[in-house]
């Protein structure tokens, strides 16, 4: 169920992702190797549901969604957190949470992000032995280029493996995600 809910969240953030943005060609300018662009600084995410669908007999399947944030600080110190969330109809609800800190450098318009620990938290009502929380080892913990696009409050991340890629508008820091 763990995949239905991650591929339903990444489709949904796929399609979210489809919108044009035209890349800020100052921001992606080379950076002192040390450097982290101010404009990127703060917390960026974004939130995807799916409601309940109904058939003709009113027989509803439960809906689902989850959220994605980076925050970035100035000096490059990163955390990256991915929430996903379902109602398994005849089951029960199905909740993750993966937490990575680490750092991230930009070069032009690729941003690398190194993280250095991290950790995955499940409540699964469905598979109660998968419940629990687990440290992220070393060979999980691999870095990750994205290509950045920056618009305003909007940033746009192009993830060749399609795990982060989306439209990201800026955050609020602390409080939920």
């Amino acid at each position: 169920m763990k995949a239905v809910a991650r591929a339903a969240l990444l489709g949904m953030a796929a399609a979210a992702g489809l919108f044009a943005i035209r890349p800020c060609k100052a921001a992606q300018q080379a950076l002192p190797i040390n450097s982290f662009p101010t404009q990127l600084v703060g917390k960026w995410g974004f939130v995807t549901a799916s409601g309940n669908y109904c058939d003709p007999l009113s027989h509803c399947a439960p809906g689902g969604g989850g959220s994605i944030s980076f925050t970035f600080r100035a000096d490059g110190r990163t955390e990256y957190r991915i929430f996903e969330s379902a109602l398994v109809e005849g089951c029960g609800q199905i909740q993750t949470m993966t937490v990575k800190t680490g750092r991230s450098r930009v070069s032009g318009p690729n941003l690398v992000f190194t993280p250095t620990a991290g950790t995955y938290k499940s409540v699964n009502g469905c598979r109660p032995d998968l419940t629990g929380t687990w440290q992220y080892g070393p060979g999980d913990l691999k870095p990750t280029s994205v290509r950045w696009q920056l618009a305003g409050e909007t940033l746009r991340l192009e993830d060749p493996a399609n795990e982060a890629s989306g439209t990201y508008r800026r955050q609020p820091l602390g409080g939920a995600n």
